[in-house]
């Protein structure tokens, strides 16, 4: 930006002013000092125009000083903030990351569980198949076996005599034995 002169009037007096800033805002700021000398002058009626304007500058660096303690004071704020909140966006990535691992575990697992109840229902259907077919035997074979043990048993303790039957009309005309 360009220096420009600017004359302003403060309490009567004519000062030449260099600035980059617009005239209109420099004389803004003349028109202020000015104000603020006069309220000066009216607090305190002894005191000379160099008075006010020493008492003015006071004021008016003292209210910077404070201006500049509390923007430090927001900065710092706001800088606790930004790190707080990329903390949070950190916080926030590492829980989707997470989230997103269950939810893939999650699929995975409805994936299986959907094949087991799947391989269950087989394993149903067939058991279900083996009991229709073992149910409609007049008498399985277990049952068979013990049966034929008993009776085993039973012909040793009465003192069985194995007989054999032979029948006359056999299609080829030899004598087949038939055991009991």
């Amino acid at each position: 930006m360009e220096k420009k002169r600017i004359s302003v009037q403060i309490e009567g007096r004519n000062y030449a002013l260099i600035s980059t800033d617009e005239e209109e805002y420099v004389k803004e700021v003349a028109a202020e000092i000015s104000d603020h000398i006069h309220k000066v002058a009216q607090q305190g009626k002894r005191l000379d125009t160099r008075d006010c304007a020493v008492l003015t500058a006071l004021d008016m660096c003292d209210d910077r000083n404070k201006a500049n303690r509390r923007i430090k004071e927001v900065v710092d704020k706001a800088d606790k903030i930004i790190r707080q909140s990329n903390e949070l966006n950190k916080s926030s990535k590492e829980y989707k990351d997470k989230l997103t691992e269950a939810i893939n575990e999650n699929t995975r697992l409805t994936k299986r569980v959907r094949t087991l109840e799947e391989q269950l229902a087989s394993v149903l259907r067939e058991n279900e198949k083996l009991k229709k077919a073992t149910d409609s035997r007049p008498e399985d074979e277990k049952a068979r076996a013990e049966k034929n043990i008993k009776e085993k048993k039973n012909e040793k303790l009465m003192g069985y005599v194995p007989m054999e039957q032979y029948s006359l009309f056999d299609e080829d005309g030899k004598k087949k034995k038939k055991k009991h």
